[in-house]
């Protein structure tokens, strides 16, 4: 055997049986055997080959003592071969997470297949190939730029090492083009937060030249960079993380907005769409048999009064006053454009 053939054929067995076996998918050892010699030119015998499984049992055992079940090798009845058994995803798993990577508008088309491609290999050939036939994926709207990951890595080194960071922060023009705010001029601001919400990732930061916390769509970012300056406003920001599991609910679509506690009355059938927005634990009161009621920190925004608009006649502000009254006259001012 070739210098550091053991080695060599020790990693190649257990690749063989993450890539190829499955409990429908056994291999015998003889068949483990011929594709040594098949991938790697090595000349094996079965001993050798249950040697390695030992082995590699032994592996999994020793690394895998945090799950309740660990990876091993498993023989099948009769002795039909042996195959990868308790593998950290199954391919229901997988096919879970490959829909959710393919419905996100965040990740770039590249990404999403870099990422496909990726937890494909986390399956056996043939689940890859029914994952592959199975997965029927619709037209998905993806994001333009490209940027994103490199921008999240710097952000979030930023904020480990207490440092500013600079960035150009640009909308899309007509064209489709990015059109840079303040003229291309850079922001620099203290990072704090970094939130992913209703599909997007935004970055919660303290403006010194506003004196204020800001909000930035991360996929809006560009050219990010980290700065030699300690970060500023600490006091301000102070609450930025004991407060971002009410940011995130309060907040539609990560808009700025004066954050208030609004009462709403809702019909009994929008408990669904309620959940979906505020979460399992809000809490709610019953009105009447019809009606149920909600009292939650809201951003007052035009996000917000869209998902009120959105949802009829089957909600009514009852508390603030002013809030109850503004909505109404927001809609009025929407109806007075097309008169």
């Amino acid at each position: 055997m070739k210098p550091g053939g053991p080695k060599m054929k020790l990693l190649t067995v257990m690749r063989i049986f993450e890539r190829e076996t499955d409990k429908e998918h056994p291999l015998t050892a003889n068949q483990v055997c011929d594709k040594l010699k098949q991938y790697i030119n090595i000349d094996a015998n079965r001993k050798g080959v249950y040697d390695d499984i030992e082995a590699l049992n032994m592996y999994y055992e020793a690394f895998g003592e945090k799950r309740k079940k660990v990876r091993h090798i498993e023989s099948v009845e009769k002795g039909r071969g042996y195959y990868l058994a308790n593998r950290p995803f199954s391919s229901a798993d997988v096919r879970l997470m490959i829909d959710a990577i393919e419905s996100s508008k965040y990740l770039s088309e590249a990404k999403t297949r870099e990422l496909i491609e990726a937890l494909e290999e986390l399956c056996p050939q043939e689940q890859r190939r029914q994952i592959k036939s199975q997965v029927v994926i619709l037209d998905r709207v993806k994001n333009m730029n490209t940027d994103i990951h490199d921008s999240l890595d710097k952000i979030g080194s930023a904020i480990a090492q207490n440092k500013q960071i600079q960035f150009r922060y640009f909308d899309y023009d007509v064209n489709k083009r990015r059109a840079y705010r303040k003229k291309g001029s850079f922001y620099q601001v203290s990072p704090y937060e970094m939130i992913y919400n209703d599909d997007s990732y935004y970055l919660i930061a303290y403006n010194a030249e506003r004196k204020a916390r800001n909000t930035y769509r991360i996929d809006r970012m560009a050219l990010v960079s980290v700065l030699p300056l300690d970060r500023e406003g600490r006091d301000e920001m102070a609450d930025a993380s004991k407060d971002k599991p009410r940011l995130q609910k309060s907040t539609f679509s990560m808009f700025d907005g004066k954050i208030e506690t609004v009462t709403m009355v809702f019909r009994i059938n929008m408990m669904n769409a309620v959940l979906d927005r505020f979460g399992a634990d809000v809490f709610v009161s019953p009105v009447d048999r019809e009606h149920f009621q909600i009292s939650v920190p809201v951003a007052i925004s035009q996000q917000f009064y869209g998902w009120l608009f959105g949802l009829g006649n089957y909600v009514t502000i009852t508390r603030p006053e002013h809030i109850k009254k503004e909505f109404p006259e927001k809609l009025e001012e929407i109806r007075s454009r097309y008169d």
